[in-house]
């Protein structure tokens, strides 16, 4: 062979060469083949849309946390008919109670047959005003009351009750025996609702579950 063929032959091996050596590092084997994984934002970041919470959700902590406004009742309203039964009247009897609230805070008062225990009225007392209790049947009772401010008809109280007091809630009624008042036809009585010592009747606090027994 001709030393100009072998310099020829030696060239195309070494074009050769070369070439291949560029294909293995442009080509990838499939072993090796590596996906680029995008990082995922951290969960936290996350912005969470806003949803209604459902009543059903809704606890008496966060009730009183947001202090949710209501529109007050207005004086006469009887928020516990469905608890207690529709107030009891005898509109000839000529009885009255008249109950002055000269507290701070508002007030269900609860007119209550001292021998039955019978809750026979349910009435919304706003703060500062009166309310006169008319028709009331002959016999002898005693008031429960239950005070506080921003009243909401939501608010449950228990596992029975719903509608009370968000702030200042407290639960009282007239202490003694000597306090009942009797009535038994044209008969009238003044009541004042006092927080303090001081009042026509004497009272004491009470808890929850006495007031809705």
């Amino acid at each position: 062979m001709s030393r100009q063929a072998k310099i020829i032959i030696f060239s195309l091996i070494l074009i050769f060469s070369i070439y291949q050596k560029q294909t293995k590092e442009e080509v990838v084997d499939n072993d090796e083949i590596v996906t680029e994984t995008i990082p995922k934002k951290n969960p936290k970041w996350k912005k969470e849309p806003a949803r209604e919470i459902c009543e059903d959700e809704i606890t008496n902590e966060q009730y009183n946390s947001a202090k949710i406004v209501y529109p007050k009742p207005k004086n006469g309203h009887s928020p516990y008919d469905k608890y207690f039964g529709k107030g009891i009247y005898n509109n000839s009897s000529g009885n009255e109670f008249f109950i002055k609230n000269s507290n701070s805070t508002d007030a269900v008062v609860l007119l209550v047959n001292a021998y039955t225990g019978r809750k026979v009225r349910n009435e919304f007392v706003s703060k500062g005003s009166n309310f006169k209790m008319t028709g009331v049947p002959d016999g002898t009772y005693y008031l429960e009351w239950f005070s506080g401010t921003m009243w909401s008809p939501e608010l449950k109280l228990g596992t029975r009750f719903k509608g009370g007091f968000q702030t200042n809630a407290s639960f009282t009624k007239t202490k003694e025996r000597s306090d009942w008042m009797s009535v038994d036809g044209y008969k009238k009585w003044t009541v004042t609702l006092y927080s303090v010592v001081g009042g026509d009747v004497e009272s004491e606090k009470i808890n929850s579950d006495e007031f809705f027994n």
